[in-house]
């Protein structure tokens, strides 16, 4: 500030230099922040495909659960879910499609616009070769055993793989190479409820 001659006071402003250097510091902080925005969004839709994949693996899960663990004729439902493919839109609600092919609207089947998550169920049954997915090594199953040498008969063994497929839906191939990262593999286990009655003698 300077004082003029006639006693008045002058205010000087910035000058040509300082609002230059404050502009360049300003972009390089403006600069830094968008270079994290397309991360954080990367980071984002992961973590969205993440919940979304973790919750359809619930969903299978909890359908097979409830599904018989052996009929009146001492065969298990449960084998119908053996290489069973679902399909599901972008929140993770099942397409009519996954269980009536062919006999729902186009925009609901397999391939189509609204198709953006794939699930495969794998059962191992004991001793069958190749029967485990690739994801999982692709080798033979021999059974749980719970403090014995024979496979526990009340505990399956289930494995889900759930693959964002948006856009692949007619041609995504589970064992193939190209598209091993894409699939994530869940692996749990169907319990039998209740008590065993055949089992105890009379």
């Amino acid at each position: 500030m300077k004082i003029q001659s006639n006693g008045s006071r002058k205010r000087d402003g910035f000058s040509l230099i300082e609002v230059t250097i404050a502009m360049a510091i300003a972009a390089v902080a403006v600069l830094s922040l968008l270079g994290l925005v397309p991360q954080g969004m990367d980071t984002m839709r992961e973590a969205g495909d993440e919940a979304i994949q973790g919750r359809i693996h619930q969903q299978i899960l909890n359908e097979m659960q409830m599904t018989p663990f052996v009929d009146l004729n001492g065969k298990s439902p449960l084998d119908q879910y053996h290489q069973m493919e679902f399909y599901y839109d972008s929140q993770g609600e099942e397409l009519s499609d996954s269980k009536s092919q062919g006999s729902v609207s186009e925009e609901k089947k397999k391939g189509s616009f609204a198709h953006i998550y794939s699930a495969r169920v794998s059962i191992p049954t004991v001793g069958g070769a190749g029967q485990a997915p690739v994801s999982v090594g692709g080798s033979s199953f021999g059974g749980y055993s719970f403090g014995g040498n024979q496979p526990n008969a009340f505990v399956r063994p289930v494995i889900v793989e759930v693959a964002p497929v948006a856009g692949l839906g007619q041609s995504f191939d589970w064992e193939g190479d190209q598209y091993r990262k894409m699939i994530s593999t869940y692996q749990s286990v169907v319990v039998k409820m209740g008590q065993d009655y055949s089992a105890v003698a009379p």
